[in-house]
């Protein structure tokens, strides 16, 4: 063979080996977990679980960096422009992969075509609570009273989030009208409705946990599909009268688009078998949250399915934010 023949095939076969031998020593320094909201929060403290269990089995620190804002969309704009290496992901969520698309005009990316999905991580459910005052301890009475006087009943929730849009489908579900009183946060909306301000409250059950606990608030449903630890005596919408009701948040990790397939694969094994471990489970449990592992082609499908759902909501009820 020719001198100079040889010499770029061998060149040819270097370069075509050179992104498999990247991808095989994948990772080679620490990797940042990307959250949009502040620390201390539900989203937050699972990224933290996931990003210590997930260190420890890649042998690389895995750091979770917070970049709070727009609902998130601050850190997924951060994220979809970041090098599509491995070593940028996001613990992405409903509001930044289902919702904010549709109430904020002219985002900087597209959340479906600028990710990579990995892996769904966990289930976020969501709880119908009132001021102890109200009338009602199930979800029937509560369904009675807003009969009785349409329009009168209110509910405390922040426009565009999951508890927020879950009463929208509840509100048709149970063919009731509640007025949204709008509150930029989990805690002024709680502290309002435990005053009287306003009579219910649709929120996640984590920062709704301690009061419900304490008396403060009447828990009156849950929305997941299953009663949850802790709140054992409290039935789901299903179980009250809704049979098939089952709206929750969520959260899953995603990649810039991009990122080698083999180092997406690698990924969604080690994720997988975190989100097995008991010790992650248990420690889900206690900020109630249920695991929900997948393959990426399924949490792929379940980003699109979901944005069609709320999509097709937020249309009809005229929602935007901008």
């Amino acid at each position: 063979m020719h001198r100079r023949t040889f010499t770029a095939l061998a060149l040819a076969a270097a370069l075509a080996a050179a992104p498999a031998l990247a991808q095989d020593s994948w990772p080679q320094r620490p990797i940042r977990l990307v959250v949009g909201f502040t620390p201390g929060g539900s989203t937050d403290l699972a990224a933290r679980i996931v990003a210590q269990a997930l260190g420890e089995r890649l042998g690389k620190p895995v750091v979770v960096e917070n970049k709070p804002g727009a609902s998130g969309n601050i850190a997924t704009e951060f994220v979809a422009k970041s090098a599509s290496d491995g070593y940028t992901l996001m613990l992405c969520t409903i509001p930044t992969h289902a919702i904010n698309p549709h109430l904020y005009k002219n985002l900087p990316y597209d959340h479906l075509k600028d990710f990579a999905p990995v892996s769904l991580v966990a289930m976020l459910p969501n709880i119908v609570a009132v001021n102890p005052q109200v009338p009602a301890h199930n979800l029937q009475e509560l369904v009675a009273l807003a009969k009785k006087d349409p329009g009168k009943y209110q509910f405390a929730a922040v426009p565009g989030g999951s508890p927020h849009l879950t009463a929208e489908v509840f509100k048709d579900t149970a063919g009731i009208q509640l007025q949204l009183v709008p509150y930029k946060g989990a805690s002024p909306a709680i502290t309002d409705v435990i005053a009287g301000h306003v009579p219910m409250v649709f929120e996640n059950v984590a920062p709704t946990m301690a009061f419900v606990q304490s008396g403060k608030l009447r828990p009156i449903a849950v929305t997941s599909p299953t009663r949850l630890p802790g709140l054992e005596s409290v039935p789901t919408v299903a179980e009250s009268g809704y049979p098939g009701f089952a709206v929750e948040g969520w959260s899953g990790v995603v990649a810039p688009a991009g990122t080698p397939v083999a180092v997406l694969d690698r990924l969604n094994t080690e994720l997988r078998a975190v989100l097995a471990q008991p010790e992650v489970q248990a420690r889900f449990v206690q900020l109630n949250l249920r695991a929900r592992p997948s393959s990426r082609e399924e949490f792929g499908s379940f980003m699109r399915e979901q944005t069609d759902f709320w999509g097709r909501l937020i249309a009809r009820i005229g929602l935007k934010l901008d």
